[in-house]
């Protein structure tokens, strides 16, 4: 019986030790170092701190000591766990703690809101003068003028991890010389959704087209002016509808195809057409080091468009063959063929050619460089070349343009950039009568751009 009750009493002592909260209730018997879980006669309370867990002693009839003595051995308590450290809840420390609980997705705060702009300002002096009126051409007929041409407000927003949104406002010149605030891009973008196909990107909404955005990225001077497509009056920069794009395995290029209006991101739809629009590009090297810029792309837009002075529906029909080199930041060398069939908006919408035609054939092409100078590193050369006949059945239908200049990037926000613009006219432009006569026109620039994202 008496070691059963020493047994007891030994375990229950070392759970007190354990938990120091109980050390105090031990008792001591001061002449034998006997050590007692109750007062008694002659016992004195002991305490025992974690620190001196493992300096009790046990005899072989299983008493336990506080003093080492004849027959008695150690005794093994279990240490007290050291108290744990406070938890950090900062910043990615918290996250990291929160991720325990929950997913990463949930553990990353939505949305995810960037604000960014871009804005061209520009100074323009035409030597030529005389220029009277812009027939649709874009032409700038005042001989000296400051102009703010064109201003983007960009909000982006991560929904969640496969949902994006973009609301671009545009701020351009409006008929009567104010600026007009209209929407250019107002959409959703889901992506990293099929997991089967992971570059697979749908947009629905006001988007950007399969062509343009891609050619102003490698030319990167939009603030100088259009794309050869867009300043002939073929092809809008933003429509309405669905729009796909992924990429070619093992970096061999990218494709994307919508399905749109087709009249553009500031007209309205007039007919019950759609026009259907695709880009494929080619990387044919994509692990050479030299060549990996290569591109080969082949672009093609189909509809049809309903043209008020013809007074019924005609083709509406582009296609594009581009080849292009890249090499890092520092050289790009571009080329483009354009062939058009249908609408021709800078002929229909002229004063001067209300003719009643509706099968307007034509072709032209683009030509383009920048070189970055190697001991200057923000200095770029750059220059385009521009010939399109708007109707092959004509003669005299040739626009013909050349610029050249010089920037320099102040940092990656800030790019200035100073040229000179020559432009003749189609020759049946020139021809008109009185206030409807389009003149040649030679124009030197000062442009600013500025942006962030």
């Amino acid at each position: 019986m008496s070691r059963l009750i020493a047994a007891c009493g030994l375990c229950m002592l070392i759970v007190m030790v354990a938990l120091p909260a109980f050390a105090a209730e031990l008792y001591e018997d001061p002449a034998t170092g006997q050590i007692f879980t109750r007062p008694g006669e002659g016992r004195t309370p002991v305490s025992l701190p974690a620190e001196k867990v493992g300096g009790l002693y046990e005899d072989e009839s299983g008493v336990v000591y506080a003093r080492p003595g004849n027959g008695r051995t150690p005794v093994a308590v279990a240490e007290a766990a050291p108290e744990a450290a406070p938890q950090d809840y900062s910043n990615q420390a918290f996250t990291e703690a929160v991720r325990h609980v929950v997913s990463d997705d949930e553990a990353t705060a939505y949305p995810k809101i960037k604000i960014g702009n871009q804005f061209y300002a520009k100074y323009s002096y035409n030597t030529n003068n005389n220029v009277q009126n812009d027939g649709g051409k874009g032409q700038t007929a005042n001989a000296n003028k400051f102009d703010l041409t064109r201003g983007y407000i960009n909000f982006r927003a991560e929904l969640t991890p496969e949902i994006k949104a973009r609301v671009t406002p545009d701020i351009a010149r409006a008929a009567n010389g104010d600026y007009a605030f209209r929407l250019k891009f107002g959409y959703l973008d889901f992506h990293d959704f099929l997991k089967a196909y992971p570059s697979l990107e749908v947009k629905v909404g006001q988007f950007e087209g399969p062509w343009l955005d891609y050619e102003e990225g490698l030319w990167t001077y939009r603030m100088q002016n259009t794309m050869l497509v867009e300043r002939e009056g073929f092809l809008n920069s933003a429509d309405l509808g669905v729009n796909f794009a992924g990429k070619i395995p093992g970096g061999y290029g990218d494709w994307q195809a919508d399905v749109d209006n087709g009249e553009g991101y500031h007209a309205d739809e007039p007919n019950k057409y759609k026009s259907f629009g695709a880009r494929v590009t080619l990387n044919p090297m994509p692990n050479n080091d030299y060549l990996k810029g290569l591109q080969l792309t082949g672009f093609l837009t189909a509809g049809k468009a309903q043209m008020a002075k013809v007074g019924q529906n005609q083709q509406r029909d582009r296609a594009i063959g581009f080849i292009g080199y890249k090499y890092q930041d520092d050289l790009f060398l571009g080329a483009e063929y354009l062939w058009t069939h249908g609408e021709d908006g800078t002929i229909v919408g002229s004063t001067v050619l209300a003719g009643p035609q509706t099968n307007f054939r034509g072709n032209g092409y683009s030509l383009m460089a920048w070189y970055r100078m190697p001991f200057l590193k923000p200095l770029r050369l750059m220059g385009r070349f521009d010939q399109f006949d708007h109707d092959r059945s004509a003669s005299g239908a040739t626009d013909t343009r050349s610029v050249f200049g010089v920037s320099y990037d102040l940092n990656k926000y800030v790019t200035f950039l100073l040229d000179n613009e020559h432009q003749q006219a189609d020759k049946r432009l020139r021809a008109g009568a009185g206030g409807n006569k389009i003149k040649n026109q030679n124009l030197i620039e000062a442009i600013v751009q500025w942006k962030f994202n």
